[in-house]
């Protein structure tokens, strides 16, 4: 794919290049610098330094965009995936495919939910930790590096000055000065003052050995935080083949609308509602997918003996079938929206295509029907962005006629 830039040269790149140009993140601290993500392919790094599109700053030793590479990302933020030759393995998934990732209450705040993924990524959601067949004793108190050097310097100061106070009052005694006596107990007034505050803060100061957390403490944190979160997020792995299915339709759908360059820019709910809209939606589908799971489990581990626990089992297959085929249209909705944006996000930078390459060839005028066709196509992902609004606010279909 080859990609025209504002100094009017072209820069041809790959799937995995706008891939790796579009996941770049800025630098904290460095205005306007963008660095390449630490997975990045080596060979795909190479190939973006071929083309004076990435380089490794002499700051911060870390691979960042140069000026091309920063033009190629704006112009790909607004391209969709399948302008830019989406037919790589990962696009070319199966329809039918697992879910991608874990489905959470919207409830659960963002740092809960990351936690909880990690958890359960590692295993740790399953069983509670074995417990340890011997824990390491904490670290014996380690001498301060810091505060020993006050407290040292006190005892001197403090000590040598009791010392002078001492002398300085002997010898007033002696020569009867009663200046040299006030002089005196000033001195250890001042001096003892000093030097207990010098050793009270250096004590206060000093460093507490602490217990690192262990790979024990680990898992036995990931398993509270999923018992304590049982209800509120699906895990792939507690689904059923169909189960599974219909949960990642719906979650492939979603994240193809909040990746898409519409959503970004607000048009076709606003970019808050749209992602509040679609992870309610997410979240009743994931439920419901797994008490079809569990309701299939129960049927088929009660035996059947006779004939009416058979007809009993029919009927609860027939409830159970008509819940699924609910659902199973409340993914197609999802689908079809993430479909029309897809189109509309595709016409859209089709149509800014067609006016770089008719500006390019000093064309007379631009083909107004791509506009329209453009616009249209907007619309009606916007009305499909309502319809799915209507799913998550109003009545829940589901629960109709269970």
């Amino acid at each position: 794919m080859e990609l025209p830039l504002a100094d009017g040269t072209t820069v041809r790149v790959t799937a995995g290049m706008a891939r790796a140009v579009r996941e770049a993140v800025f630098v904290p601290g460095y205005q306007g610098l963008v660095r390449l993500r630490r997975h990045t392919p080596h060979q795909v790094y190479r190939d973006l330094e071929e083309q004076g599109l990435a380089t490794m700053d002499p700051r911060i030793r870390i691979a960042v965009l140069t000026t091309r590479g920063a033009g190629v990302r704006e112009l790909l933020a607004s391209a969709p995936a399948a302008a830019l030759g989406g037919g790589d393995e990962e696009s070319a998934a199966s329809d039918d495919g697992p879910p991608p990732r874990l489905s959470v209450h919207p409830e659960v705040d963002a740092e809960r939910a990351g936690r909880l993924a990690a958890a359960v990524r590692r295993g740790h959601h399953r069983n509670p930790p074995p417990a340890p067949l011997w824990r390491p004793p904490p670290p014996p108190p380690a001498r301060p590096r810091h505060p020993a050097r006050p407290r040292a310097t006190a005892g001197w100061v403090v000590g040598a000055g009791a010392l002078g106070a001492l002398g300085l009052l002997s010898l007033a005694f002696l020569l009867g000065s009663a200046v040299m006596m006030v002089a005196g107990f000033v001195m250890m007034l001042v001096l003892g003052v000093g030097g207990g505050v010098a050793m009270v803060g250096s004590l206060l100061s000093a460093e507490v050995p602490r217990a690192r957390p262990t790979a024990h403490d680990d898992h036995a944190a990931g398993y509270a935080l999923a018992e304590d979160l049982r209800d509120w997020f699906v895990d792939p792995d507690m689904l059923d083949a169909p189960a599974r299915a219909l949960l990642g339709r719906a979650q492939r759908a979603v994240d193809s609308v909040l990746a898409s360059s519409l959503h970004d820019q607000g048009l076709l709910l606003d970019t808050v509602r749209n992602r509040v809209v679609l992870s309610d939606v997410e979240w009743s589908i994931a439920d419901r997918v797994r008490d079809h799971t569990r309701t299939r489990r129960t049927i088929e581990g009660i035996a059947t003996p006779g004939e009416h626990s058979r007809r009993a089992a029919e009927r609860a297959r027939e409830v159970l079938d008509e819940d699924v085929a609910r659902v199973t249209e409340r993914v197609r909705v999802l689908e079809d929206y993430a479909g029309k944006v897809s189109t509309a996000e595709l016409s859209a930078y089709d149509r800014r295509a067609a006016a770089r390459l008719d500006a390019l060839t000093l064309a007379a005028g631009v083909d107004h029907r791509q506009q329209d066709e453009a616009l249209s196509s907007l619309v009606e992902a916007q009305r499909l962005a309502l319809r799915v609004a209507e799913l998550s606010t109003g009545p829940d279909p589901l629960e109709g006629e269970a």
